[in-house]
């Protein structure tokens, strides 16, 4: 598939083939996976040491992995995950930017990004919030891990259906009855869709004070990760879409 655009020069064509969006996508995500990687080294991981002293109940014990293999491979991991999840925003992107109904290229990847967030974290932590370690779960790992991607899948569902709602509504009538029946269908489907996973409980070992602000944190750095990818993926779009001359008869 190609993207293309003509420039004020007609001897310029610009497009974005597959390797352009990829490349895009890949360097879009190191930045953001480094900036992510950076805020849960300095924010998360502190609360997490403190939290593993009330889980082992030994304050003063070492761990079986040492400190700086952990690290390298949480910043590593988030460099990792950024790159896997820029790459799908990024062809996202390019598929449906024209749909979103704001002028500004800018605002268009950020309103993608904060929907990306809103499906793929805020929603998930709803059920099921992030926890530090000290946390035990009524659910095993593996019915966490497949309820969580069924809430993304029902988010994108519902994120689809408010699109279209709020696209046909607002050709036909004004804005706010789109933005206000796509809302109500975006949580009732989301509703529908919690009332069928089993109910999940959390027991905690560690102080309620230290849950909530590591799980307010982790939030915080997967917003800043979203809008990162939001803000830099116009700009990596355009750097990588290649040049080339037509020739003129």
């Amino acid at each position: 598939m190609t993207y293309a655009t003509q420039q004020a020069s007609p001897a310029i064509k610009d497009s974005l083939d597959f390797i352009s969006i990829l490349k895009a996508g890949i360097v879009t995500g190191m930045v953001a996976g480094t900036a992510l990687g950076g805020l849960l080294l300095l924010f998360l991981t502190p609360i997490i040491l403190e939290a593993e002293t009330y889980e082992i109940q030994i304050p003063d014990s070492h761990p079986l992995i040492p400190r700086n293999i952990v690290h390298f491979w949480t910043f590593a991991g988030a460099i990792m995950l950024g790159i896997l999840y820029s790459i799908i925003f990024t062809f996202v992107y390019t598929m449906v930017q024209h749909g979103i109904p704001v002028k500004n290229v800018g605002f268009k990847s950020l309103i993608l990004a904060l929907n990306g967030f809103l499906v793929a974290v805020l929603i998930p932590s709803l059920y099921l919030p992030p926890n530090p370690p000290g946390m035990v779960t009524s659910l095993s790992v593996i019915i966490r891990q497949s309820i969580f991607i069924a809430i993304i899948i029902a988010g994108i569902l519902a994120s689809i259906a408010f699109w279209i709602i709020y696209l046909r509504l607002s050709r036909k009538y004004n804005p706010m009855p789109g933005l206000s029946i796509g809302a109500i269908a975006f949580v009732v489907i989301i509703i529908t869709a919690s009332l069928l996973f089993p109910p999940n409980s959390n027991i905690p070992s560690i102080p309620s004070d230290l849950l909530w602000k590591y799980r307010v944190e982790s939030l915080g750095a997967m917003f800043a990760f979203w809008v990162t990818m939001g803000v830099m993926v116009n700009t990596m779009l355009e750097y990588f879409r290649p040049h080339f001359r037509i020739s003129e008869n």
